[in-house]
């Protein structure tokens, strides 16, 4: 849980020319280890081709590079083959980067704080030359390309940057590859804040990580509402964008809690890092 202070903006007279919206930005995860790792491209590889039947790699292993010839990303200039890279940020440092908020906001994995305390390495995964693909293709690879190099590697946590999220491996392999997938498990985290110069009571709830696909995020800001049952209509609510794009407009309506609650809908900038565009939800 996170505690924030709010200060207010300045009221600007401009109104924006066009809607508030989110730009694509790039993909990373970490896999982090108790042991120094390594990755050996041809399992890697081995691993793709289930699925990418033309992958392959060049480069060396300081810096392994993997192109998909099947996914096709058109340029300004040309078409070029989908990327994905895996880096080595601190193969000299035993000591692995962990945001304090990939613990604070961390709900789903008890044993969290003990396992990342073992972690000394880290392995960066990320799309490459993807920005420009549609936002569920692009997810879908570099998710399929995360599952492979999670299995090939066995690391003792994921880390979703974006998110600021940390993943046990098998509950994220698994709930990617299985028949009911779940498709933001590792892209989404819902965070929950105490807000210390608010009402007595109030709390702010985010998404957080949908803004890398391009897509709003949403926030909530509120003190009579159940907590639990805000964040799973955060998460309904993620999964709708997700599956039918940035259609939310200011001053629409959405259902709240039940079906008799509308809760209206304003894009914003969000009141809590990483800075984005949010939907403000406002109970009724």
């Amino acid at each position: 849980m996170g505690f924030i202070d709010f200060v207010k903006k300045k009221k600007t007279s401009a109104a924006p020319e066009e809607p508030l919206r989110n730009y694509p930005q790039m993909l990373t995860a970490k896999l982090l280890f108790a042991n120094r790792p390594g990755v050996d491209k041809e399992s890697v590889i081995s691993g793709l081709r289930a699925t990418y039947s033309q992958v392959y790699s060049p480069d060396s292993e300081e810096s392994l590079l993997y192109f998909f010839p099947e996914i096709e990303v058109k340029l300004e200039d040309g078409v070029i083959a989908a990327q994905c890279m895996v880096l080595f940020p601190n193969a000299d440092n035993e000591k692995a980067e962990i945001a304090p908020e990939a613990l604070q906001q961390n709900w789903y994995w008890e044993e969290v704080a003990t396992v990342a305390a073992t972690c000394k390495y880290e392995v960066l995964a990320s799309d490459f030359m993807t920005r420009t693909l549609d936002y569920k293709s692009r997810l879908t690879l570099f998710m399929n390309f995360l599952a492979v190099l999670t299995r090939t590697t066995n690391p003792q946590a994921v880390y979703s940057v974006g998110a600021q999220r940390l993943i046990e491996p098998n509950d994220f392999v698994e709930s990617w590859t299985n028949a009911s997938q779940q498709a933001l498990n590792g892209l989404v985290n819902v965070r929950l804040f105490n807000i210390s110069n608010g009402a007595a009571s109030e709390i702010l709830m985010d998404t957080v990580g949908l803004h890398l696909l391009g897509l709003p995020d949403f926030q909530i800001r509120f003190s009579n509402l159940d907590e639990s049952a805000v964040g799973q209509t955060l998460w309904n609510y993620a999964y709708y964008v997700y599956e039918h794009g940035d259609i939310i407009t200011d001053g629409s309506t959405i259902q709240g809690l039940t079906p008799q609650s509308k809760w209206k809908c304003e894009r914003q900038l969000a009141l809590v890092a990483p800075e984005r565009v949010v939907i403000h939800l406002q109970p009724s």
